[in-house]
């Protein structure tokens, strides 16, 4: 097995909407914010090669053309999923699968590209059949009021027309080292991977614990639809994260990309942090 995380373009998000009910004189501590009290955040994709299959894991905001309407988020495009792609010696049609964690625009919105000649919206990935859980899909075809800017249909929508679209009703294993898990704290249907490589486990934390700093549990991001149930969901699996020792992920934490964890008086704590590559470099 080959295990890459890959940048996609950086956004910016407002503190408050990123730590919720945490006061900002307690996260600022943790995680650093520009005068107009926005954190830098990536937003990292998982390329998996396994035999006869190379697998991504959501694809971040998309091209800099498709993201006229997102000058809030303040977005830096110097990094472009594609091309970190063929850098690693692939091209978008070696993709077999694409995994969607959800349908939120900063995790799908490089499905498609806008065609230079017709200026029309083309799928990226051609020969990949795709992975979205089916209270995602329901949830983002028929959006609530809250939600609804957070989903752009031109994405996605184009796969119902399609052979490739693969809905998934509860838990799955995808290969025999590659679990997809759903909680539904965040969004209905969150669908968040853990992989068992070689040596290791990995989670990748997706929207459900998108930073280090937001391992404690009330910690829960404002776009959570449901912070209880996200609350719920996080000890769980940090406990079973711990108690297994495995490695955290982290998708959109600009700092950090990945660390281990320790159970302390007050509950799992994130412990050491590292560089992907240093952990996952010696799977092939």
């Amino acid at each position: 097995m080959d295990i890459y995380l890959i940048e996609t373009p950086v956004f910016k998000i407002d503190g408050g909407a990123y730590f919720g009910v945490v006061p900002k004189t307690i996260w600022s501590q943790k995680y650093p914010a520009d005068e107009n009290n926005m954190c830098a955040a990536s937003c990292r994709s998982l390329l998996i090669k396994k035999p006869g299959k190379l697998i991504l894991i959501d694809n971040g905001i998309g091209e800099q053309q498709d993201n006229a309407n997102h000058d809030s988020y303040y977005v830096d495009f110097s990094e472009n999923l594609i091309e970190n792609i063929n850098k690693l010696g692939y091209t978008t049609d070696d993709i077999t699968d694409v995994v969607l964690t959800h349908l939120h625009f900063d995790h799908c919105g490089g499905t498609t590209k806008t065609d230079s000649k017709t200026g029309n919206q083309i799928p990226v990935f051609n020969n990949a059949n795709y992975y979205i859980s089916q209270q995602q899909w329901d949830n983002a075809i028929n959006p609530n009021y809250r939600e609804k800017t957070s989903y752009h249909s031109e994405k996605f929508k184009f796969l119902e027309e399609t052979n490739k679209l693969r809905l998934v009703k509860q838990n799955l294993f995808l290969t025999s080292c590659i679990e997809l898990r759903l909680f539904h704290g965040h969004t209905p249907g969150l669908m968040l991977p853990i992989v068992k490589t070689y040596t290791k486990t990995l989670f990748f934390a997706g929207d459900l614990i998108p930073a280090k700093a937001s391992i404690p549990l009330a910690w829960v991001s404002a776009y959570d639809l449901f912070p209880l149930t996200s609350i719920k969901e996080k000890e769980q699996i940090l406990n079973e994260a711990e108690q297994k020792n495995w490695i955290l992920v982290f998708q959109h934490d600009f700092y950090n990309e990945c660390c281990d964890l320790k159970m302390t008086t007050r509950g799992v704590r994130g412990n050491n942090t590292y560089k992907f590559v240093d952990l996952f470099k010696n799977e092939a």
